[in-house]
């Protein structure tokens, strides 16, 4: 996957991979924003912890993202009290400031460089017909004494708008600064960090035997799942209750001032962008948008075209640094997932379904789950409860549901390309009867692999952005060379002649 600038910005330290069996308090998988959180707050408590990556650290979503840590999420707010009410609506403005301000006190606390500034953060429209969604959610935050102010117009940007409403003392920073150094910090306390440690079996009971993929045992009382996605699923179907998310972003320099800030529109397509100065003083744009479901994109290399022209048509832009796309999963109530995996076991927690705020949402979640194994409660366990029925029992879950199932015989239906591919190119190709996914690199070698997902068997699509083969199910993604990208799979994807690819989606 194309680096994000983030990742091209920072200088990360290197963490060997786990060579041996061992045991642990708390093993935490995923060493992303949640992760090194929850393991920096569990060390604090004098803890032993264990986090393991299938990559490294901060290569995930939390070192992919615009780096915008904000309780401004879109039209939230109006949303939560309708399905649940006021009560619960201003609980999540209060966790998701609480994740904030862990952000800025652990920063502080440790002098994190990491480009950390207070801003306002806007979501607006440019169409008439969003403007009373706007005003109500506006009349929303009010009613729930949320700080916050309506406009017409936002005065220092080169954008024409019909309404926006703005959270002031919002941040921003470079998130993989600020993981590369809570990583280190962990490491200063005690904590173990294994990267390049992808994990493959879970046997859950009063102490977890959890298998990495060289065979080796990690044994712990409490386990953690903090890779976006529910890998593990305790039975709990988290894969049928959020949406595999895909998006695109570019870093380009900025030619001319514009107001600091978050933004974001309130309309489809997504359109966000935020302003970020360097250690030098040089002034950036971070855009992005064109959000769409995993796998379910037919030209992926468009979407960074309309996110270039956006952003030359509306700033005074330079250079464009780089691009990338990155994935996030989101719930049907637009609520995240944190607590406990389900009624039965007492001694897993997951976080996922942040929704495309997870370094706010998983800050506060980390504190959620440290509240869990030294206080067995949490002020936000009822909210966030991974458990709640509503977030799922809606025209939304029976839609989106449908539709994979649509998908999944569409997909057993399609048939191959007697053509190879060409250089640079993927494609769908019929072998003695059966369909693989193909792809020829820029230097002629070709790599062919099985297609059907080792998740639930779905089948798969060539992602031309990324050089990936995409599950338009649950939105777990394998490279060319069948390597896992993204979960919740498990298992590699086998090449041509290695037989049939292990299904196995972990329910139990």
């Amino acid at each position: 996957m194309n680096k994000s600038y983030w990742m091209l910005s920072s200088k990360s330290n290197d963490y060997k991979s786990l060579k041996n069996d061992i045991d642990t308090d708390c093993l935490i998988v995923g060493a992303g924003i949640a992760g090194l959180t929850t393991a920096y707050l569990l060390a604090k408590e004098n803890k032993k912890v264990v986090i393991v990556d299938a990559d490294k650290v901060g290569f995930g979503a939390s070192g992919r993202n615009t780096g915008k840590v904000t309780s401004q999420h879109g039209l939230i707010y109006d949303s939560i009290k309708k399905k649940y009410s006021s009560q619960k609506a201003k609980l999540y403005y209060e966790a998701n400031e609480e994740g904030l301000d862990l952000v800025q006190n652990i920063i502080k606390e440790h002098n994190i460089n990491c480009n950390f500034k207070l801003v306002p953060s806007f979501i607006y429209t440019q169409e008439d017909k969003y403007v009373e969604q706007l005003k109500k959610e506006y009349e929303t935050c009010k009613e729930l004494k949320i700080p916050c102010e309506y406009y017409d117009k936002i005065k220092g940007i080169p954008i024409e708008t019909k309404g926006a409403l703005c959270f002031k003392k919002q941040g921003q920073f470079n998130p993989k600064k600020y993981l590369d150094s809570l990583a280190k910090i962990n490491i200063d306390m005690g904590v173990e960090i294994y990267e390049n440690t992808p994990i493959v079996d879970v046997e859950v009971g009063k102490e977890c035997k959890v298998k990495c993929a060289n065979g080796n045992i990690i044994t712990t009382k409490n386990l953690i799942l903090a890779s976006c996605n529910a890998w593990y699923d305790g039975l709990m179907l988290y894969f049928s209750k959020e949406e595999a998310s895909r998006s695109y972003l570019l870093c380009s320099k900025l030619d001319e001032d514009i107001l600091d800030g978050n933004y974001i529109n309130v309309e489809q397509p997504v359109r966000t962008f935020r302003t970020y100065e360097d250690d030098n003083g040089e002034k950036y744009i971070i855009a992005g948008g064109q959000d769409h479901k995993t796998g379910k994109c037919n030209n992926e290399m468009e979407n960074y075209k309309i996110i270039t022209d956006f952003t030359k048509k509306n700033f005074a832009t330079g250079e464009i640094i780089c691009k990338w796309s990155t994935q996030d999963y989101i719930s049907f109530d637009n609520i995240p997932y944190m607590g406990r995996i389900n009624m039965k076991e007492n001694n897993v927690y997951i976080i996922t379904g942040t929704s495309k705020w997870g370094l706010s949402n998983a800050s506060i979640g980390a504190v959620l789950i440290k509240d869990l194994i030294v206080k067995g409660s949490s002020k936000y366990e009822d909210l966030f409860n991974p458990s709640r029925l509503k977030s799922y029992l809606n025209s939304r879950f029976v839609g989106e549901n449908l539709e994979v199932a649509y998908d999944y015989i569409k997909g057993k239906l399609i048939s191959g390309n007697s053509d190879l591919p060409k250089k640079n190119e993927g494609k769908i190709v019929n072998l003695y009867g059966k369909r693989y996914g193909a792809y020829r690199d820029k230097d002629g070698e070709l790599f062919i692999v099985d297609i059907t997902c080792t998740h639930l068997g779905c089948e798969l699509r060539f992602n031309s952005g990324e050089k990936s083969w995409d599950c338009p199910c649950h939105g777990s993604r394998f490279d060319y060379k069948g390597n896992i990208l993204n979960g919740p799979a498990l298992k590699p994807l086998k090449r041509y002649g290695d037989g049939k690819n292990d299904v196995n989606p972990k329910l139990i």
